[in-house]
């Protein structure tokens, strides 16, 4: 066989194996020998297509023998579900939203089939994925960024926010870490000129840019030995509004710790804990806890010390 058409075999088999096969869908040597003559218009023998099923196991790609030939696709049907739920119940504008979801499809295999769309109607940002990017870089290259804040108004436009003489505000901040609350994507940051940590919406950012200034270490923030690492800080703010965090003690019924666990984090602690109840204690800003007692009134309620 000349030389290129032998680069092409090995190259043939893997897109067979990649395009047409699963753990549920495997093929004998046979099988792909008749793909080849006819998808590709390749001969093949028996021997040339084990060696070159032996070659692509030995260069690292996912091709598994039992009892057939596979390709082992990258994510199991739960795994591919989730994502795509994910990404459908985005605020991704749809026209992103629909070209990530065809992408990921496609890593599920030639027999995922993905359940039904679920349509966002929820505000969508345009610069969203740029803007996300551009804080990620940041955060790895510890670099400030400065950006434009927005609102959205009765048009339903995302609006920047504007300075004392009525033009758009440009923040400049140190970004430290971008995290996820209540289904959104907030920056954890500092805005540069002040001393103390506060978050933004990533969806709600327009015009980002990353500076070529280095940001401003998190240890050089005020009571930076008392101040919250910043994986405590979506727990201290589970509503995700400003305020600094104090302690509450909220006596709530057993069986419904978890959704404490699950607003505050397992940094609560839990004090006279009976049969029925326990109180718990939480660090938390208090319009967040005053937002978490009205939703589970029927179950909680706020105790002094």
């Amino acid at each position: 066989m000349p030389r290129e058409k032998k680069k092409m075999l090995i190259l043939a088999i893997l897109a067979i194996l990649r395009d047409g096969t699963d753990a549920d869908h495997r093929i004998r040597q046979a099988e792909i020998i008749t793909r080849l003559q006819r998808d590709h218009h390749l001969s093949a023998t028996r021997k040339s297509v084990r060696k070159n099923l032996g070659d692509l196991q030995e260069a690292g790609y996912p091709v598994v023998f039992r009892k057939g030939w596979y390709y082992e696709h990258g994510y199991t049907p739960a795994e591919m579900d989730y994502l795509l739920d994910c990404v459908s119940g985005s605020a991704l504008p749809e026209s992103q939203r629909t070209a990530l979801l065809q992408k990921l499809t496609k890593l599920g295999g030639p027999f995922y089939e993905p359940g039904r769309e679920i349509v966002s109607y929820k505000p969508a940002n345009p610069q969203f994925l740029y803007t996300l990017d551009t804080l990620h870089r940041a955060v790895a290259e510890g670099r400030q960024v400065s950006f434009k804040y927005g609102n959205y108004d009765v048009d339903k436009q995302l609006h920047p926010r504007l300075n004392e003489e009525g033009k758009p505000k440009l923040y400049k901040v140190n970004p430290y870490r971008v995290s996820t609350a209540n289904g959104r994507y907030y920056l954890i940051c500092n805005v540069d000129k002040y001393d103390e940590l506060c978050h933004f919406r990533v969806d709600r950012i327009m015009e980002c840019k990353q500076l070529k200034s280095a940001l401003k270490p998190i240890s050089k923030l005020a009571n930076a030995d008392e101040a919250p690492l910043t994986e405590q800080y979506v727990d201290e703010h589970p509503y995700m509004y400003t305020g600094k965090p104090k302690k509450h003690r909220i006596e709530v019924r057993r069986d419904h710790i978890n959704d404490v666990l699950d607003w505050f984090g397992m940094n609560v602690t839990f004090e006279k804990v009976t049969e029925e109840s326990a109180v718990a204690v939480v660090v938390a800003d208090s319009t967040s806890v005053e937002l978490w007692l009205r939703r589970y009134r029927e179950y909680a309620k706020p105790v002094e010390k």
